[in-house]
């Protein structure tokens, strides 16, 4: 099974060169910022509701985001490597986003614009952590359309494709 990771276009700001990513691996220096993460949105309320079993290495902060199928050219592909790689529903970290926009937008259209009918960020938080998966767990169950990948390490340089 491969994970992809989605290359920026050069003229993006965010543009990392391929050679930087061949070399190092996918790290939080060389990663796109194309992904969400809703457990970084609002890392308060995430570290409050933290499950007390959760594995030490779960840190939002250096967390990676893949995808589960190719995304458009270019990208990277690389292989399932670790068990540090958890899925988590992705439609929570768009609805927690909401919140954010809200905020960016509050002084032109009011609060409660992006966030009318959703619940709380703690409701939202709490629903996502209970979504969490393995990667495993996921692929054999599928349970939410949009999935949300993490990687909770480096990407070794070795295992790294790119495809143009």
């Amino acid at each position: 099974m491969y994970l992809y990771h989605t290359i920026m276009e050069q003229d993006s700001h965010v543009y990392i060169s391929p050679e930087i990513v061949l070399d190092e691996g996918l790290n939080n220096r060389t990663v796109t910022r194309w992904y969400t993460n809703g457990g970084n949105l609002f890392p308060e309320i995430t570290d409050r509701y933290k499950p007390i079993n959760s594995p030490k290495w779960l840190d939002f902060k250096m967390a990676l985001g893949a995808d589960l199928v190719p995304p458009t050219k270019p990208y990277y592909r690389f292989s399932n490597f670790s068990n540090k790689i958890l899925v988590f529903n992705g439609e929570l970290s768009s609805d927690l986003f909401a919140y954010i926009e809200d905020g960016y937008m509050e002084a032109e259209v009011g609060a409660g614009y992006f966030t009318e009918g959703l619940p709380s960020k703690e409701d939202l938080v709490k629903l996502y952590w209970e979504s969490m998966l393995t990667i495993e767990e996921y692929i054999n169950h599928k349970p939410y359309k949009n999935p949300e990948v993490l990687i909770f390490e480096t990407v070794p340089a070795k295992l790294i494709e790119y495809i143009k």
